[in-house]
């Protein structure tokens, strides 16, 4: 009870504070805006992220399929927020591809040596819309097509955070949790929203840029558990190295 009465108290700070102020009043966020905004705010601000050109980094990435098995892949990837697109090109021992992807659902994907099959070529795009969707974090909120739907304190997985349900998006997202503390995205569900559902959980990880701009260390997808939000299937990882905007 103790716990509980003092993470309320936590929240309630949090909102009171309204963390960073931004031109966010055509977004709808209601009572999310506050920690939707902080987020941004520890970001580096919105107006900075609205203006940022296509960003190059090399991840490494893992695709694992229906039974577990896991598909990495070093990847220079370009990928550009505000157009909505992903590129990455792979080379393979045997085989190099490269891929574009748009979050309107324009694919294309190109190999050199041994054809790619059609199932590793379809977890590949399908991971890549993926990486698209999560980078841009709570940016999806801001003029993306997904509507938050109120604000409340929860404890997840040992973490103090604040639920903001989703609405509207492409990817059937279901709610970003975000930090109680730092407003930072920590996870973020798609699908189902409780444990024993149909879905996946993102956990994030940031590193501050040295122009100020936090962006994903670490993206990793895991199915939801059957008795806990995040279970311990792995769906996609994706560690990015050498970012620049």
């Amino acid at each position: 009870m103790g716990r509980m009465a003092g993470f309320a108290a936590v929240g309630c700070v949090l909102f009171g504070l309204g963390c960073a102020p931004g031109s966010y009043a055509d977004f709808g966020l209601g009572s999310a805006e506050p920690v939707v905004s902080g987020c941004i705010g520890a970001m580096g601000g919105l107006e900075r992220w609205q203006s940022v050109g296509p960003i190059r980094a090399q991840a490494v990435v893992i695709v694992y399929d229906e039974v577990g098995t896991a598909d990495v892949s070093k990847q220079d990837q370009v990928i550009d927020l505000r157009a909505g697109t992903i590129r990455a090109s792979a080379r393979l021992p045997e085989t190099e591809w490269t891929a574009k992807v748009t979050e309107a659902g324009g694919v294309s994907f190109k190999s050199k040596g041994p054809a790619v099959p059609a199932a590793v070529r379809a977890r590949h795009v399908a991971a890549l819309k993926m990486i698209l969707h999560r980078v841009r974090g709570p940016l999806n909120l801001c003029g993306r097509g997904e509507r938050a739907r109120g604000a409340q304190p929860v404890r997840v997985d040992g973490m103090d955070l604040i639920r903001v349900p989703a609405q509207d998006g492409r990817g059937g997202i279901a709610a970003y949790y975000f930090d109680a503390q730092s407003c930072l995205l920590r996870l973020v569900t798609a699908g189902a929203d409780a444990p024993g559902g149909e879905g996946t959980v993102t956990r994030y990880s940031y590193r501050t840029m040295a122009n100020g701009l936090a962006f994903p260390e670490r993206i990793s997808v895991f199915r939801i558990g059957r008795h806990v939000l995040v279970g311990d299937e792995p769906v996609l990882e994706v560690n990015y190295h050498e970012v620049s905007f």
